[in-house]
This record gives C-alpha cells, sequence and structure tokens, in this order.
C-alpha cells in the first residue's frame, strides 16, 4: 500500500490539488494531507476529477516540538540576501526577493540548515485539534495521525485523547529517534496503545523525516531500520515505513524481513513529479499531466 504524502504543513491548496490528481490517476488511493479544511475540499475535489474512486484520507497534525508543525521566518536584520534559502528550499516556498510563502512551507528546515548567518528560525504554527479533527472525521477522513517528535507529553496526551474520542477508522503514530532511545520509542507508542483494540492503530515508522531528497538505498536505510524495532516489539499495530522513503524502500525492506503494512513517500514522491506540476498550463497540458503520471506510477509499483 502507497501513501501520498502531501506535507502535514502544505496549506498550498493548489499544489495539493495537482499532487494529489497526479497520483490518483496513478494509482493511488491514499492521501495524507494537511489537517485544514480547504486542503481537505481541494484533496477531495481532486480526486472526483481524476474519476477516482473509494480513496482514503489521512490527516496529520503534531505536538508541540515536533518540526512538522513549524514554520520558517526570516530576519531581515540578519539576513544578506545570498539567496541560499530560495536555492534550496524543495517546495517552492521562497521567493528570489527573499520572502517565505508560509502556507508553501512544510516545516523541512532546509534554509536554516543552508544560511550562513542564522537569520533562519522556525516557529510553531498548531492547529485546534478539538474544532478541526471531529469536522474532518465527519466529512470523510478515515486516519488520523499525531507526529509526536517532542518532549511534551501533556501536548501528545491531549491531542491523543481528541483523536481517540473523533473515534476514526485507524489512529497512527508518527515517531522517530532524533530525540529518543529505542526504549523510550517502545514505551511511548506502548502507552498510546494501551487502550486501543489490536490493530486499529497504524505505527508510522519515520526515519528521518522530510528526508528523501535521493533516490538511494542510503536515503531510505534509517525508515527500515525504524520499523525493524517496532516489528521486533511484537505490537498489534501496523508498520509504516515513513521518511527517506523511496523507490529503494520496499526492497530494502523486504531483503530485511520487514513485514511492513504500506510505504509513506513525501519528499520524493513530489519532488520526482515537481517540474510537471509546477507548469503554468498544468491544466490544460495533458501531455504534461501525462508524464507526471507515468513517472508517479513507477514509484507506485516499486512500493508493491
Amino acid at each position: 500500500m502507497f501513501k501520498l504524502v502531501c506535507g502535514a504543513g502544505n496549506e498550498d491548496s493548489e499544489s495539493v490539488k495537482r499532487l494529489v490528481y497526479i497520483y490518483a490517476k496513478a494509482g493511488c488511493t491514499y492521501f495524507d494531507i494537511s489537517a485544514r479544511k480547504e486542503i481537505l475540499l481541494s484533496a477531495k475535489s481532486a480526486v472526483k476529477e481524476a474519476g477516482v474512486e473509494n480513496c482514503h484520507f489521512c490527516v496529520s497534525v503534531g505536538i508541540k516540538g515536533d518540526p512538522h508543525i513549524t514554520k520558517a521566518n526570516i530576519r531581515d536584520s540578519v539576513c544578506i540576501k545570498c539567496g541560499n534559502c530560495y536555492r534550496n528550499c524543495p517546495n517552492d516556498a521562497i521567493f528570489s526577493s527573499i520572502i517565505i510563502n508560509e502556507k508553501r512551507c512544510i516545516g523541512c528546515g532546509t534554509c536554516a540548515k543552508k544560511c550562513p548567518t542564522g537569520a533562519i528560525t522556525m516557529y510553531e504554527k498548531d492547529v485546534n485539534v478539538k474544532e478541526i479533527l471531529p469536522y474532518m472525521v465527519a466529512n470523510g477522513v478515515e486516519i488520523l495521525e499525531l507526529h509526536i517528535m517532542g518532549h511534551d507529553k501533556k501536548d501528545l496526551d491531549y491531542k491523543w485523547n481528541i483523536i481517540n474520542e473523533c473515534n476514526p477508522r485507524l489512529a497512527s503514530i508518527c515517531i522517530d529517534r532524533e530525540y529518543f532511545g529505542n526504549k523510550e520509542v517502545l514505551e511511548r507508542i506502548r502507552g498510546m496503545i494501551a487502550h486501543r483494540k489490536p490493530y486499529t492503530t497504524i505505527v508510522q515508522a519515520d526515519g528521518i523525516p522530510m528526508s528523501g531528497a535521493d533516490d538511494s538505498y542510503k536515503t531510505t536505510l534509517q525508515s527500515v531500520a525504524m520499523a525493524e524495532i517496532i516489528q521486533n516489539a511484537n505490537l498489534p499495530v501496523h508498520i509504516v515505513l515513513s521518511g527517506g522513503t523511496n523507490s529503494k524502500t520496499a526492497e530494502l525492506a523486504r531483503l530485511c524481513g520487514i513485514n511492513y503494512w504500506g510505504i509513506a513517500i513525501g519528499s520524493w514522491a513530489r519532488k520526482i513529479i515537481k517540474p510537471y506540476i509546477t507548469s503554468p498550463d498544468f491544466w490544460e497540458n495533458k501531455t504534461t499531466q501525462q508524464n507526471a503520471i507515468e513517472i508517479a506510477k513507477k514509484l507506485i509499483q516499486s512500493t508493491i
């Protein structure tokens, strides 16, 4: 099962619509989107235009401290206008005039890492989960996902309780090892699934979040290693690989004996069709669309 990750922080409706449209036409039926009403409407519109039925939507939220709910900010007083940020932004969220389009920023932090003066900082932009998640479930969203890469246990418990109260078909936990050792990762997951029915929870094993810049075994190695930790614990959950995932992920997972339920691909899936979906005449140019669809099909096939 292939899941397209549009980006938990991607609030650009047109960008999401084009992504979902291409991957729906290519055979994807599982889409991960930002927990925004307009983004859900845009994704549903894309699926309808693609003529695809029985699609499934997952919306993602994060706890405080998780990079998936952050946005970039540029301090003009420190910026030297070198252009490193906009040249390296994977989501075209920064213009050459060094202005950030907040809706397109997905919180990857690439710009901050490339900034030679430290002019770029990251800030959190959260959503009201008590308001938005019930709306999402009421409007057909079947999976609610919580990114828990942070130390704020109080916020984690609050948001996880909201998710459970919404009673989605499946609840998903997205976790990596940037802040935690293996033991703490498993303790956190066990605590969260203790009162849930077996196999109603997904654990998205996030190798290195938002790191799918290339199509190599090395890039996806940590996603497979993270999945192995979850699998070895024999937890009653579905395992989805994520974080640096690409066309090599399924092959490496099989070689390592990982019994995965699905593979979620975001950065790489977006990158390989970016030249096509950013075309000004995207909706009119059927050749552009078909080229993007063929590329997307190959990626989806690689995960089977």
